[in-house]
């Protein structure tokens, strides 16, 4: 009986002892499962947006958070194809989708995508997109394009255009330049002025292109080639009197760096901060024509400077920095009167920065004029003005040695050489046929 009580003590502490070393593991179990079925986060799918619009060829981006598994699939006619299946390894995971409806063979019209995510046994979503699908790529035409263009020149073309939301001119992959449609054109005519910068490729291509709002869209390549243009060289010696009488009063501070980070923190992060903003200010154009005729040059002027001039500036005789005068600098009495080179809408009247005291003129389409270094500004932003009113007084603002006007033209917020459009020539053989033979011709040749 002794023998018989002591074993079944024996079992009964290693029951216990048993219990005791899978405790921890049981509750470990118990925590995963409850983790599991109430505390895991839910599935997140971002992106998705993107389906609600289906083109010809479109790729999606999207990304899912916390899942344990994702199923995208589109829904068309009680006809379901499936996008993405996928259990991924990790529980974050981006997805990209190379969508191509006729592929599938889906038609155009509306369909549905249903995306549907789990993170666990009770923590699932799903969405349902509504989708439109449109695989018809706009109608585009060239009407009227250059043929030859050169390095700093801005030009025009006309496009035709049917079943688009944007039209446009780019270079390359560059960004794009806006077409507007022509105020007395049908609604399918488009004008578009664009730059041909002066840096750009020797064998750089110009393409035309229309885009609806689905991301369809069709390309046509311009004839214009690029040709080669030589700018001047010349070297600038910057001495101490003009770091102290010029760039120094630029900074506005106490303490005042070393001449030559003074000069190379103008002349370059300055510079390039400038013409950012003047290619924000060039991109906001009216929708119209509302210049006529050649530009007017400063009166009685002297060029001092012109268009493209690559300059070195040198300091005791060694060189420090470079750069490319970007218009014409003009030289008059001091404080000499200056006029509206053609009509327009001020859209910018003050500081800006290296060209000191500015006015900027819209001409519409996407034309404007600049003037920089004045002394005196005699018109504000949103006011009309006429070819020949005055605007302003010449000075030396901004990073200027003496009393003179800079002058340039931008050409959707790039600047172009002015020297084209202060000839009547120029203007007439270019940009004058857009009123009458040109926008006659789209209209009879479609």
């Amino acid at each position: 009986m002794n023998g018989f009580g002591y074993q079944k003590k024996k079992g009964s502490r290693i029951k216990k002892l048993a219990v005791i070393l899978l405790l921890p593991f049981i509750i470990l179990v118990l925590s995963y499962t409850a983790y599991k079925l109430f505390l895991i986060p839910p599935p997140v799918v971002e992106g998705i947006d993107a389906f609600s619009l289906l083109p010809a060829d479109k790729t999606i981006t999207i990304h899912g958070k916390n899942l344990k598994s994702i199923d995208v699939s589109v829904t068309q006619d009680l006809k379901s194809v499936e996008l993405l299946q996928d259990e991924p390894a990790g529980m974050e995971k981006t997805y990209i989708l190379q969508i191509k409806p006729k592929a599938l063979g889906l038609r155009d019209g509306p369909a549905v995508i249903t995306v549907k995510a789990k993170s666990g046994i009770l923590k699932k979503v799903e969405y349902k997109i509504d989708a439109l699908i449109d695989t018809v790529a706009p109608k585009l035409r060239v009407v009227n394009a250059p043929s030859v263009v050169y390095k700093g020149m801005g030009t025009v073309a006309l496009l035709w255009a049917e079943g688009a939301d944007s039209v446009f001119i780019r270079i390359d992959d560059g960004e794009p330049f806006k077409a507007y449609k022509t105020s007395d054109g049908a609604d399918s005519d488009y004008v578009v002025f664009f730059p041909v910068p002066f840096d750009i490729k020797d064998k750089a291509v110009f393409y035309a292109v229309a885009r609806d709002h689905a991301g369809n869209q069709t390309v046509r390549t311009l004839p214009a080639k690029v040709k080669k243009k030589t700018f001047r060289r010349s070297s600038i010696r910057i001495s101490d009197d003009f770091i102290n009488r010029v760039v120094y009063p630029l900074f506005n501070e106490s303490k005042l760096p070393d001449p030559v980070s003074a000069f190379l923190k103008v002349n370059g992060e300055w510079r390039d901060r400038d013409v950012k903003r003047l290619g924000a200010i060039g991109r906001k154009s009216e929708p119209r024509m509302l210049w006529k005729g050649r530009f007017l040059q400063l009166r009685n002027s002297k060029v001092m400077a012109a268009y493209g001039d690559r300059r070195e500036y040198l300091y005791k005789g060694k060189p420090i920095s470079r750069s490319v005068h970007l218009g014409y600098d003009l030289a008059s009495v001091s404080n000499a009167r200056v006029k509206a080179a053609n009509s327009g809408i001020v859209r910018f009247a003050g500081d800006l920065g290296i060209y000191g005291n500015t006015v900027i003129i819209d001409h519409g389409l996407g034309l404007m004029s600049l003037y920089g270094h004045l002394s005196e500004i005699l018109v504000k932003e949103g006011q009309s003005v006429k070819k020949g009113e005055l605007i302003a007084r010449t000075g030396s603002t901004g990073l200027a040695g003496g009393d003179h006007l800079h002058f340039g033209i931008l050409v959707q917020g790039i600047e172009v050489s002015p020297l084209y459009w202060w000839d009547p020539r120029w203007i007439k053989a270019n940009v004058g046929f857009i009123d009458s033979v040109a926008l006659k011709g789209i209209r009879k040749n479609r």
